[in-house]
């Protein structure tokens, strides 16, 4: 029942209030939409069918990018409102569908999701990837309303808890496996694991990934070059971008560096923390490396690099620019995977035909290392030995490092598709469900 659920929440916040209270003074992402995470959202305005589209973070923002385009063209009566878990993914929505209702989603509380769904009043609700919230489940299967999970994923980890939460809770199993929910899976794999879950397999489909379908992959050359020119990059350097890196491996990438310019000519080296925030140790690693560092805010200001621009290490200390950074990259390391982390999304520079390596710790993108490893378009290093030598070896072998970026962008060609196949079924519902004019 939601009063079990709420029992948790409630002696969960309880037993956690002084650390979060705390956080709530010092973190700002802690006090960001409080209202509206309490259930204050405001009245949708609108006499329009509505489709409520929830995304976890600022990447299932960028993979419903394409899904909201397609339903728009679909469905010129049918609203779009846009839900997320936290601020950066609120700030990211806000830019990427203007004019839209943005919102922060709601606690999982019965009352507070009830005042929300009440407030919106959608026709349909679509959660991205693994978004399964009890009470909301609950709630919506109360109101009737049917619930989509697109770019579905479990993981068997995931699988085991869900079980135990099904077995807790028949009230949720039920709201869950509904016949009028809808699963639209990344993978085999992933159907296979819902339908062990006991959804029924006429509720299950495999549709792919839609991140495919929102991956760029043509940077304007205008761009590249107001890069280049504001980076002091020749037509003689070669360029390194190690993109979404994480304490413990900028040592490692300048290591690594400073022994391939003793081969290496001319050779330049980007770097892109995953965090902004963590830009000033950046900074103090690298100087304690040895090498002088600028930052890009400060060669946007209209600053220079110097006489030693070889040597200076560039920190990129913006937001958003990582895609046209990789763009003018001759080689490039996605980060956050030589640490025990998970790794970062190597499909952005696969998508610009970039050869690209990573470390061994990437299992929260175990499709896409699986995908570029069968087409030979990734190389994994475990330490900073093999990095310096499988990164030396592409950029020693400029033809060989061009034929692995062609296949990592092959890659994401042949997986597009998800998206359509997704509106699809959501036409057929919405249809089934009369929850649009026919």
């Amino acid at each position: 029942m939601s009063i079990l659920f709420d029992a948790v929440y409630v002696t969960a916040l309880t037993i956690g209030s002084p650390y979060f209270f705390l956080r709530f003074l010092t973190n700002e992402r802690y006090r960001s939409g409080l209202a509206q995470r309490l259930g204050w959202v405001g009245t949708r305005k609108s006499k329009n069918s509505c489709i409520w589209i929830h995304c976890a973070s600022v990447g299932e923002v960028m993979t419903v990018k394409a899904l909201v385009k397609s339903i728009e063209k679909e469905f010129n009566n049918l609203d779009v409102i846009v839900s997320t878990n936290t601020n950066t993914g609120l700030s990211v929505a806000a830019k990427c569908f203007p004019g839209k209702k943005i919102f922060y989603f709601p606690l999982d509380l019965s009352w507070v999701v009830d005042r929300v769904l009440k407030a919106m009043q959608p026709s349909c609700v679509v959660l991205i990837e693994l978004e399964i919230w009890p009470n909301f489940l609950i709630t919506a299967a109360k109101m009737h309303l049917p619930v989509v999970l697109l770019n579905a994923r479990i993981s068997e980890r995931s699988l085991k808890w869900y079980r135990v939460i099904s077995k807790l809770s028949k009230e949720f199993f039920k709201s869950f496996a509904r016949n009028e929910n809808v699963f639209c899976a990344r993978t085999k794999i992933d159907a296979g694991r819902i339908i062990n879950l006991g959804i029924s397999e006429a509720q299950v489909s495999v549709t792919g990934n839609m991140k495919f379908d929102n991956l760029v992959t043509d940077i304007p050359e205008d761009m590249k070059r107001r890069l280049m020119c504001l980076f002091e990059i020749d037509k003689e350097n070669k360029v390194v971008v190690c993109g979404s890196t994480h304490e413990g491996e900028e040592l490692v990438i300048l290591k690594t560096f400073r022994h391939m310019r003793a081969k290496i000519k001319h050779l330049r080296l980007v770097l892109v923390p995953r965090h902004i925030e963590r830009a000033n140790d950046v900074i103090k690693i690298i100087e304690s490396a040895g090498f002088p560092c600028v930052r890009k805010t400060f060669l946007d200001k209209g600053g220079k690099i110097g006489k030693d621009k070889n040597e200076t290490v560039i920190l990129v200390d913006t937001v958003g620019e990582l895609l046209t950074t990789y763009s003018i990259a001759d080689c490039v390391f996605v980060g956050k995977s030589l640490v025990p982390q998970g790794g970062q999304n190597m499909m952005e520079p696969a998508g610009l035909a970039k050869p690209i390596l990573v470390g061994p710790h990437t299992f929260n993108f175990h499709e896409e290392v699986q995908l570029l490893r069968e087409a030979n378009a990734l190389e994994i290093v475990q330490d900073e030995s093999s990095l310096l030598s499988k990164m030396t070896y592409l950029l020693e072998h400029q033809d060989e490092a061009l034929e692995m970026g062609k296949r990592a962008q092959s890659v994401v060609m042949e997986q597009r598709g998800a998206t359509g196949r997704n509106v699809k079924i959501l036409r057929n519902l919405l249809l089934k469900e009369r929850k649009v004019p026919v």
